[in-house]
């Protein structure tokens, strides 16, 4: 039995083709097998053992490790390494070099699982263009030199979601960080020049968090245009200079800022919860590595606990870079920052934001902190070596020790426990590896389903009308007289939605086509993939005609039900059932 290896574009997107507006891959159809799992009673744990330097650390024996949890000791229930070398050896053969056995299509040899999935996050929505930029420089030669084998990354903005799913191809994740674009709304001046209300200060005086952050800005705003500051402007005279009618103008230009400081925060938080979805369906040892100049998350903790929580059950583990390095502030305002107050600052202002220097940083990287303690992955900042910060992110570790403990049977099942896992010796190394973990529930057996909705689909009789399509098929002969099914499905476009990423409209459709014999048993079946981004005139012109993708199957003479199933970027389907008959 041979399979058709060709999904055909019909004639309606021929010259869509030509072009990089439709692409279109196929492949044999393997479907997934229903096998029973038992959950094991034990909790895995992948542990990076690191120098001061950040370094991995190899040679170390089940020994030297010791893990607590809750405080208790525990014993090691199962200890293995593994270090880049095995991996690299472990590398699949070509392709060319695999053989089929009779009956049987052959198949490129199928690779082994990715070692680790690393989602590169970067925050477009904070930080200037020059701050981004620096970023891209240091990702783009991580990728060129140091992902290492066995490793995967996507890339993910906060702006535009995913814009490439994961991939080991170097160019193509290049050329994806570099069509990034900062899309920064507020600066960190604020929202006006005078008075200059930062957005961490109108945090501190709309959240009435700070009666000085308040007094600061209204002795600014008094000496606004000014030639000198007032000498009438009070001075630290507490709650009556708060609340006299001269503070409305600041209270509402702080009310305004803060507003926008905080719906850019809120999208970051969403932006991150997509991405962590995006990542929990990765193979391997899942790393979100968030790239930011840091954004303000007070009064968010929902948000941040939400993502957290989402994190920890999946097993992600968050690292973070602080895109801003090494930062060093003398007293008074950057020298990029022109003073509208010919005089210079009121005293009270410039020794209040002399004073939260320190606080302002703190608040902007609090968040990247705790998902990175929280997860159990690291914080890189205070440091411009945006490259190494990358390698020791992002890199795939020179050894990694994978431990594992049986969970204390008194526990609560589907709590979260605290675990800690340090060096019996004493050294300046320090352990990377996840903080806790939700203690399992009892032991079970059961059967495991196929794991995407399609397939379950293909193997079901229900009719769907997501969107609609139509099937023609018939029986034609190849060159060697044999008969073969040859199918066109047309999807009717106007039905779907289109995403917009880089001037395009882009939708992706995944369809399958099987026979099966009157047992229901599979004897053929074929998977293609029609990736579209397409212009505005060809949308328009494909909207109204729709596209068509043609699938050739062959199988042993005889009377089968072709199944068709075709499945949209956003999840809908719609599948049609047809009788064929292959005459000998």
């Amino acid at each position: 039995m041979r399979w058709a290896r060709v999904l055909a574009i019909g004639a309606a997107v021929a010259m869509a083709q030509q072009t990089d507006e439709v692409r279109v891959s196929a492949h044999v159809y393997s479907p997934p097998q229903l096998h029973l799992t038992a959950q094991a009673n034990l909790v895995p744990l992948e542990v990076v053992v690191r120098d001061a330097r950040g370094h991995a650390v190899s040679g170390l024996k089940q020994s030297d490790f010791e893990i607590l949890d809750e405080g208790k000791p525990r014993e090691i229930a199962a200890f293995s390494v593994s270090t880049r070398d095995v991996l690299e050896a472990a590398a699949p053969a070509p392709a060319h070099t695999s053989t089929a056995v009779e009956g049987v299509p052959a198949a490129a040899a199928k690779p082994s699982a990715p070692r680790r999935s690393t989602m590169l996050f970067f925050d477009d929505l904070h930080g200037t263009a020059a701050d981004l930029q620096r970023t891209q420089v240091a990702a783009k030669r991580f990728i060129q030199e140091g992902m290492g084998p066995g490793a995967r990354a996507a890339v993910f903005s906060a702006h535009e979601g995913l814009t490439l799913d994961f991939t080991a191809d170097g160019d193509a994740l290049t050329a994806a960080i570099e069509k990034l674009r900062a899309h920064q709304k507020l600066s960190g001046n604020g929202l006006m020049p005078c008075p200059r209300i930062t957005p961490y200060e109108a945090f501190l005086i709309d959240n009435n968090l700070s009666v000085d952050a308040l007094n600061s800005a209204m002795q600014e705003a008094r000496a606004c245009g000014n030639a000198t500051p007032s000498k009438a402007a009070p001075r630290r005279t507490g709650m009556s200079l708060s609340t006299s009618p001269a503070s409305a103008p600041v209270r509402a230009q702080a009310a305004a800022t803060w507003q926008q400081a905080r719906e850019d925060s809120l999208n970051e938080f969403d932006a991150l919860e997509n991405a962590l979805a995006a990542l929990e369906r990765a193979p391997g040892t899942r790393v979100l590595l968030m790239v930011s100049t840091g954004f303000l998350s007070g009064l968010m903790d929902a948000e941040k606990d939400a993502a957290m929580s989402r994190a920890i059950h999946a097993g992600i583990v968050i690292d973070a870079l602080d895109a801003k390095g090494l930062w060093s502030e003398g007293p008074g305002r950057p020298f990029d920052q022109s003073l509208q107050v010919a005089g210079g600052l009121p005293h009270d202002t410039f020794v209040f934001e002399t004073m939260i220097v320190g606080a302002e940083k703190d608040a902007m990287n609090e968040a990247m902190q705790e998902f990175a303690a929280g997860t159990g992955g690291l914080f890189f900042h205070n440091n411009n070596d945006l490259v190494g910060g990358f390698a020791q992110l992002a890199a795939v570790p020179e050894a990694t020790y994978l431990l594992a403990i049986r969970p204390d049977p008194e526990g609560a099942a589907g709590k979260y426990r605290k675990l800690k896992v340090r060096l019996t010796s004493k050294s300046s190394d320090y352990v990377q590896t996840r903080p806790g973990y939700f203690a399992p529930k009892a032991p079970v057996t059961e059967a495991k389903p196929p794991g995407r909705p399609i397939d379950l689909q293909l193997l079901s009789s229900d009719v769907l009308a997501g969107f609609p399509i139509a099937l023609t098929s018939q029986a034609v002969k190849t060159e060697n007289g044999s008969e073969v099914v040859s199918t066109s499905i047309h999807v009717d476009l106007a039905a779907l939605k289109f995403s917009r990423l880089d001037g395009r409209h882009v939708q992706k459709l995944v369809f399958i086509g099987a026979l099966l014999d009157s047992s229901g048993k599979m004897v053929a079946a074929k998977e293609g993939e029609m990736d579209l981004a397409l212009k505005d005139d060809s949308l328009a012109r494909l909207t109204g005609s729709g596209v068509n993708a043609g699938l050739k199957l062959a199988a042993p003479p005889g009377a089968y039900k072709l199944r068709v199933v075709v499945e949209d970027a956003d999840g809908r389907m719609a599948s049609q059932d047809r009788n064929v008959e292959i005459a000998k």
